[in-house]
């Protein structure tokens, strides 16, 4: 068999193998993975717990706005004097109280709009821990897959060197070719082999986090297709809507926004208290009887306390800082955010930009190797040229995945900060 038609056979076989790579084929897609991590992957978990703690804090803020009913119960011994006589006067009361604070600053009020704010907050992390998480899976999985194609393309290129050994050794036995061509020629097939182990060491070791991530190893993985949720963003665009969309900025603009109400909150602190009371006696058993007992009572009080040490006006002075802290975090996340984004978009952008390219690229080796084995064995070509094609014939598939490869992870990367990477992939709550 010619080199020609060797190259020809590995080249047809290396194109049904990442053809049924490709193609929708029952196995495992992309987001049916994303869907079974989310709901059981730890930081989900705990995002959903504190989301439940922030909720719990709201109705425990709304609570300071009713009443408080109670039971007293008290029992002494103590010596009186009664109308000039010293008395050993033994008591036991039962009391029902109902309290009622009216004011105290409107610390009320800042708690509860401080606690939705915090639950606000909690809810965004959520997201933004569903949004990492299919990232996370998102990037196993395209590694799985990528490294899975630039295997089989070494394995091809690894068979061609070999056949190339064969016929080779058949030109130098025929007198048609020197022996030094057979160390040549052994020498490329030596590092190929090389580049298959590490492929092989490097997909073992993808697939292994994958199933560490997923929980079970990966079977038949699809390509993913979520070129459609970039079709019509553009780069102004999406810079626009990060800002407004992405979950950790909007998590950090609510933080801001509880830390403002803190300082309500201690402001509070520094009036007075107006308290309602009532109360009413349950059992009264006291010997000797005093000459008054108070069956019921009612009563309005004002109280302010002012701690010497300045405890007060402190906690305001802290409640201030947190505020402005909350604030700089909020400009910082917005700084990151968008730093992220633009680096992201450029490298998106520029492997998009080169798709095309190097198809054309892949095209034309297709051809230059073609013509060089026809060269070859018309003997107008050395072994050295055929070798240095085919090595650029191969660089070239290799360069063809991994730009398929950034593109996708790319996109995916950038729908994760506008917080639509679960909405692309058709992922529920």
């Amino acid at each position: 068999m010619s080199v020609k038609l060797r190259f020809e056979c590995g080249r047809a076989w290396l194109g049904m193998l990442l053809a049924l790579l490709a193609v929708t084929v029952q196995g495992e897609t992309l987001d049916s993975v994303v869907e079974g991590v989310i709901a059981q992957h730890p930081t989900v978990r705990s995002s959903a717990a504190l989301l439940d703690a922030a909720a719990e804090r709201v109705r425990q803020a709304k609570s300071n706005y009713y009443p408080t009913v109670g039971m007293q119960a008290s029992a002494n011994q103590a010596r009186d004097n009664q109308l000039g006589r010293e008395l050993d006067r033994g008591t036991r009361n039962a009391d029902a109280f109902l309290r009622w604070n009216l004011f105290r600053g409107l610390a009320d009020y800042h708690s509860v709009r401080m606690a939705k704010s915090d639950q606000e907050a909690a809810d965004e992390d959520l997201a933004d821990a569903h949004e990492r998480v299919a990232l996370q899976v998102a990037a196993a999985y395209l590694d799985v897959l990528r490294l899975r194609r630039r295997l089989a393309a070494a394995q091809d290129y690894v068979g061609q060197t070999e056949r190339l050994v064969g016929d080779v050794s058949k030109l130098v036995a025929a007198g048609k070719a020197a022996p030094a061509d057979i160390d040549q020629i052994n020498v490329g097939h030596i590092e190929a082999q090389w580049q298959v182990a590490r492929l092989r060491g490097e997909l073992a070791g993808a697939e292994q986090g994958y199933r560490l991530l997923v929980g079970t190893p990966p079977g038949e993985l699809e390509d993913p297709r979520n070129d459609e949720a970039m079709a019509t963003l553009s780069q102004d665009d999406m810079l626009e809507q990060v800002l407004a969309t992405n979950p950790k900025v909007r998590a950090a603009k609510a933080r801001a926004e509880a830390r403002s109400e803190e300082v309500g909150v201690a402001g509070g602190v520094l009036m007075p208290r107006v308290d309602l009371e009532l109360r009413k006696r349950l059992l009264s058993d006291i010997k000797p009887d005093p000459v008054v007992e108070s069956r019921d009572s009612a009563q309005v009080s004002l109280n302010y306390e002012m701690p010497l040490g300045g405890g007060n006006f402190s906690q305001k002075r802290e409640a201030a800082a947190r505020m402005a802290a909350a604030q700089a975090d909020l400009d910082d996340a917005r700084l990151e955010v968008q730093t992220n984004s633009s680096e992201l978009w450029n490298v998106w952008s520029e492997a998009r930009n080169m798709t095309a390219s190097l198809g054309s690229r892949s095209v034309a080796s297709d051809k230059v190797v073609t013509a060089y084995d026809q060269q070859f064995n018309a003997g107008r070509r050395s072994l050295q040229d055929l070798i240095a094609i085919r090595d650029e014939h191969q660089r070239t598939q290799a360069d063809v995945i991994d730009n398929q490869h950034a593109r996708q992870l790319g996109a995916m990367q950038i729908l994760a900060l506008l917080g639509r990477l679960r909405e692309s992939l058709r992922v529920s709550d």
